[in-house]
């Protein structure tokens, strides 16, 4: 009995050395092979050497590159990229964008850009806006190429600088407006809209520089804006001859004739 323990004994040990020899190897193994990665991975090969910018339309891609700062001749895998996020963050003319490291030496930046929808001015200052009131032309290092600048819509009537949040406008106001441009664009065409938000007591717009509509507060806008397609039928062809079209009270809009 006691032989076989000792049997037993010897065999457990002989495994338990072997295993031990075998775990040291593919240890040692594996440790070459993280350090023959590394050592690959480090040469000079992977240095940054290339800024690709996808999606600019209304921005530069030199601008936006500068801007971004992405370090240059860093290696591609092991540079930390947090610095150009932080700096894409700052550009609110772009709404998301995305970065990829392609060996062996491209940082490829994908940038979705905000769409500008009115130019807002001020007494010293005018700025462009996308829907959610976000100002595109803020940072003074930054061109800005939109074609079709002068067809946006000129929006007046905020009370002054202090409505500026420090990358926006006041969101209401910025809703409002919106609201109303997009409902202008579904069911006509201007030329011009100059659009005045009265501190959101008293709006009003006026069309092609003929037309003045009243609106009144932001109460009800869709409604408002649904009774003045329904007149616009009435006037047709007369602009020129109509003093203002009221649809403040929208069971009892008004058009005044000159």
């Amino acid at each position: 009995m006691n032989w076989w323990l000792k049997s037993l004994r010897a065999r457990t040990n002989k495994k338990s050395r072997i295993n031990k020899k075998r775990l040291f190897f593919v240890s040692l193994c594996l440790l070459a092979f993280l350090f023959g990665c590394c050592y690959f991975l480090s040469l000079p090969i992977w240095q940054i050497s290339n800024i690709v910018i996808n999606g600019a339309k209304i921005l530069l891609p030199e601008e936006i590159k500068t801007m971004a700062a992405v370090p240059l001749s860093s290696n591609l895998f092991f540079t930390s990229l947090k610095r150009t996020q932080t700096n894409l963050d700052k550009i609110t003319a772009i709404r998301k964008y995305s970065i990829f490291r392609i060996p062996p030496g491209t940082i490829m930046i994908n940038i979705t850009e905000r769409e500008p929808i009115a130019t807002i001015v001020f007494a010293k200052r005018s700025v462009i806006i996308d829907k959610d009131g976000y100002i595109l032309n803020g940072n003074p290092n930054l061109t800005l190429n939109i074609p079709d600048l002068v067809e946006l819509p000129v929006i007046t009537g905020l009370i002054g600088m202090d409505m500026l949040e420090t990358d926006r406008v006041d969101r209401k106001s910025a809703q409002v407006a919106w609201n109303i441009i997009i409902q202008l664009d579904k069911f006509f065409k201007a030329k011009s809209i100059k659009l005045d938000l009265g501190g959101l007591e008293s709006l009003n717009f006026l069309l092609d520089d003929t037309l003045r509509v009243k609106l009144g507060d932001d109460h009800d806008i869709n409604g408002k804006m649904r009774v003045f397609e329904a007149l616009l039928p009435q006037i047709a062809g007369q602009w020129q001859q109509v003093e203002y079209v009221d649809v403040r009270f929208v069971n009892n809009p008004v058009i005044r004739f000159k």
